[in-house]
């Protein structure tokens, strides 16, 4: 291990914290929980016990970046946000596909189906590109979220998706993947798991494509 790996080593585990009560605030689709903890600290002592609200969505979530390396292209979304009404440009955000991940399904299971129902797109386990899992909020929010690229061909698309049954309204569109780029850097895709599994497209574009190169469709 060099210097800088064990600077960002852990200095603690969960082992360092105690949960003295954790009571259900409020549960309808998503749930609010308090818990009461207290931790170490760097310092050697003891928090005291603290009060910490956590929005817990009930399961994990998947993101999937669909994108065609022979042309070069990838396939984003449009769709309207509650959470984004402030926005000063526009509460319908440009993501990628994503999704809760259902009781007894693989994070991997549920990136294949999500892509499916939200985009029309078909592909299998071998056509993804494991990216990282992320907290997005976890100040506040208990989700992880699992972030994939998944190898397409992006010349026959759906212009909408979603599931009638959810009220899912969703504008499905392609555009290269320099331009979703350039979204990127002029504050235009805001939406986190868009801007991180675009941003590692672009660092790692060469290989992602030499590495999709080796799958055969």
């Amino acid at each position: 291990m060099d210097r800088f790996d064990e600077l960002a080593a852990p200095r603690f585990t969960i082992k360092d914290v105690e949960v003295h009560e954790q009571t259900r605030l409020y549960e309808r689709r998503f749930a609010l929980d308090l818990y009461r903890v207290s931790h170490r600290k760097f310092n050697g002592h003891t928090t005291r016990i603290l009060d910490r609200i956590i929005f817990e969505r009930g399961t994990d979530a998947v993101a999937i970046l669909p994108f065609d390396p022979e042309s070069g292209e990838v396939v984003l979304i449009e769709q309207f946000r509650p959470g984004a009404l402030k926005d000063p440009v526009s509460p319908w955000l440009i993501e990628i596909v994503a999704g809760m991940i259902d009781k007894g399904e693989s994070e991997i299971e549920a990136a294949i189906r999500e892509l499916q129902e939200e985009s029309g797109i078909k592909i299998t386990a071998e056509h993804l590109h494991y990216i990282n899992s992320v907290y997005p909020s976890p100040g506040g929010c208990s989700e992880r979220v699992t972030l994939y690229i998944g190898k397409i061909k992006a010349d026959h698309l759906l212009s909408h998706g979603g599931l009638d049954s959810e009220e899912e309204d969703i504008r499905i569109f392609k555009i290269p993947a320099q331009k979703a780029f350039e979204l990127c850097r002029n504050g235009r895709i805001c939406n986190a798991a868009a801007l991180m599994a675009l941003q590692h497209l672009q660092i790692y574009y060469d290989e992602i494509c030499q590495s999709f190169a080796q799958i055969k469709d």
